[in-house]
């Protein structure tokens, strides 16, 4: 069953719905695989892999230019060495892949980071959503996030000023996954709620 770490990386800023739609066409679990009947795994590596050696690498050619051609009065190469460590922890950090499980048939989700177990919680501590952020002319734009207790938000789309869309194919994905699934405000009647909390201990008991 072949998997795809990096599908996560490949978010595009352009038609960020079409793309998306057409990866649910491909996997109607996207992202996840389904591994047995009810049981959804997902490996991915963490974007600050690509993002650490990215600023690690141009902290060390800023010091390589700087010792050529730095004739300021100004110390500029404790900037580029924190820079430097940085960069070199983000990218050690990151480089374990992790694996994500969805597993309705214990009724939890698992997290392995160099296949230890590294958290692990019931249904309704996972969930899709919609983010929203506004733009400097207060236009609001929109992404659809895998979030849960313990785990890193993962964005499954870049932002989109089409609401009525990516609310669609988020809904779409919670439903193939059977998870929660939340719109961007706190209190909305859009809401998919499919896991409850248990209720308090004691809770509808008679005195």
């Amino acid at each position: 069953m072949p998997r795809d770490a990096f599908a996560l990386w490949s978010i595009s800023f352009f038609d960020v719905e079409k793309r998306l739609a057409r990866k649910l066409q491909q996997n109607a679990h996207f992202p996840f695989q389904v591994q047995r009947p009810n049981v959804y795994v997902m490996e991915y590596y963490k974007d600050t892999l690509w993002k650490g050696a990215v600023i690690f690498l141009l902290s060390v050619l800023g010091v390589v230019l700087y010792r050529k051609y730095g004739k300021t009065s100004q110390d500029y190469s404790g900037f580029f060495a924190y820079g430097m460590l940085v960069g070199l922890w983000l990218f050690l950090s990151s480089m374990y892949k992790r694996h994500l499980v969805i597993n309705h048939n214990r009724g939890c989700y698992q997290i392995y980071i160099k296949r230890q177990l590294w958290q692990e919680g019931p249904l309704h501590q996972i969930y899709i959503r919609l983010g929203a952020q506004m733009d400097a002319y207060g236009k609001p734009f929109y992404r659809l996030i895998l979030n849960g207790y313990g785990l890193e938000v993962l964005a499954l789309a870049s932002l989109s000023d089409k609401y009525e869309h990516m609310e669609f194919l988020g809904k779409q994905i919670a439903h193939k996954l059977r998870l929660n699934y939340f719109d961007w405000p706190d209190v909305s009647a859009r809401h998919v709620i499919r896991h409850w909390p248990p209720p308090p201990q004691g809770e509808g008991l008679e005195a």
